[in-house]
């Protein structure tokens, strides 16, 4: 057992300092194992989540008839929404530690406000509306100490989400016939590492806990400037999305509706963002014969 205690800290210890690294926000699931040593288990999650991001990068003009020009570009996406659905699949490495992978899609959209210098002396304001693209990740769970019906424990995860991309278009009030059409493509990493403290009631068990975030991506455009109709010049832009807020709580239930099923709900928060989420979960070893 201690070997195996030893093995599993040193698991979380890596997933954790990988965080930073690791080039948005993401369902977490119980804070907790929920699965017995060699039993495995599949299941599905649905995630809301809303999350300020930000991204700095350059931007490439090129007007019609100029020399082409670089620029710096920043990008606010104060409350990018993402909606995530994951199948998953565990496995309970001993009683007391699950690893688990899950694949699904994900969308997302936010109205984008982007500053340029020195092209432009305003923002411009755009709906970025990503559909549902890819989505992935892996990660583990631990139960570290019982006390009576209280349990503590931790999760990390990495999810990766690469929603679909998105077509644009929008005009310059203030510049009468203008305007700009293109395309935005995001993308990123979403890092997360939380410890919870479980309070069990029959079966149902509530947690809540400090958890801490890191989102690493890119989120790149390109498109067409218009002046009443007629062609003025293109631009393309690349930028690196950060997360605005990294330390928040997350909290939750689980029912073990059996011996083999277990339902949750959770939620997180920050100061920039916020996600809710529900998922179940079936072992389908405890219902075959003989078990």
């Amino acid at each position: 057992m201690k070997t195996r205690q030893g093995i599993l800290g040193v698991a979380l210890g890596l997933i954790v300092l990988s965080g930073p690294a690791a080039q948005g926000a993401g369902v977490m699931g119980p804070p907790i194992a929920i699965l017995e040593e060699s039993q495995w288990s599949v299941g599905i999650e649905y995630g809301y989540a809303q999350t300020g991001l930000k991204a700095h990068g350059t931007r490439l003009n090129r007007p019609e008839g100029d020399e082409a020009a670089y620029g710096a570009e920043f990008i606010d996406l104060e409350g990018l929404t993402s909606r995530m659905v994951f199948a998953n699949l565990a496995y309970g490495v001993c009683d007391n530690w699950d690893l688990f992978v899950r694949v699904g899609a994900a969308d997302a959209r936010d109205h984008a406000v982007v500053r340029t210098a020195p092209f432009s002396a305003g923002p411009e304001r755009f709906r970025y509306d990503g559909d549902y693209g890819l989505a992935c990740g892996f990660g583990t769970r631990a139960t570290f100490c019982y006390w009576g019906p209280w349990q503590f424990g931790g999760t990390t995860q990495v999810t990766w989400l690469d929603p679909a991309k998105d077509r644009f278009s929008w005009s310059d009030p203030a510049v009468p016939g203008s305007s700009v059409s293109g395309s935005a493509d995001a993308d990123f990493w979403h890092v997360q590492a939380g410890l919870a403290a479980t309070y069990q009631i029959d079966t149902f068990r509530f947690w809540a806990g400090p958890f801490v975030q890191f989102v690493r991506g890119s989120f790149d455009r390109r498109g067409q400037t218009f002046t009443d109709g007629l062609p003025t010049g293109s631009f393309a832009s690349s930028g690196d999305i950060e997360e605005s807020s990294q330390a928040g709580v997350h909290f939750g239930a689980i029912w073990q509706v059996s011996g083999g099923t277990n339902c949750w709900i959770e939620g997180q928060y920050t100061s920039d963002s916020w996600v809710f989420g529900f998922g179940a979960a079936i072992a389908p070893s405890r219902f075959l014969p003989g078990r």
